[in-house]
């Protein structure tokens, strides 16, 4: 539900109405338009509400764009970087070994300590992944990933089924509907 609260405040450039699931092992699939979708999981930790997401968007239907929505640490000395500033991380999959990760704040809200960060380049597979782990400049956090396939494919059902996730406005050209 914070996630969603997030998205809906601070994406306002579409309209969220007609899908939202809620999966049997906790994913999130809600639209993001008319022909995207966001698939989300939160944090496992207890105190935490970072998330993680991904994107899947019509007419390819592919997974892309893995994200985190990490929050500031309440440390007075934290500087949080700035929008579309790169930044190094480290990654873990499944307990192996920890792999250094490029990432990219995509979005940073200062007044709410709220961030949105992108995995960039090469990184280890999230596809079958049942936990991931996430160390940044915004600190530590975990997910627990299992039936991440699952949620993949009830996504990817619906972004082939070419229902537009909601009502599309109609446009006027020229005096004509379109």
């Amino acid at each position: 539900m914070r996630l969603i609260f997030f998205i809906l405040t601070f994406l306002p450039l579409y309209t969220f109405s007609g899908i939202e699931i809620t999966t049997i092992d906790s994913w999130r699939i809600i639209n993001a338009g008319s022909h995207t979708l966001l698939v989300s999981k939160f944090s496992e930790e207890i105190e935490s509400d970072n998330g993680f997401l991904f994107m899947m968007s019509r007419p390819h239907c592919l997974c892309e764009e893995p994200q985190f929505v990490m929050y500031s640490p309440e440390d007075e000395d934290f500087v949080a970087p700035e929008e579309d500033t790169r930044l190094k991380g480290e990654l873990r999959v499944d307990f192996k070994k920890w792999a250094e990760v490029e990432l990219e704040v995509f979005l940073a809200i200062e007044d709410r300590k709220q961030n949105v960060i992108k995995l960039k380049g090469t990184f280890p597979s999230l596809r079958d992944a049942k936990v991931i782990e996430l160390d940044t400049v915004y600190g530590s956090d975990k997910w627990v990933l299992k039936h991440i396939d699952h949620a993949m494919e009830q996504a990817t059902k619906l972004c082939e089924s070419f229902i537009p996730y909601e009502e599309e406005e109609i446009k006027e050209t020229k005096g004509k509907e379109v």
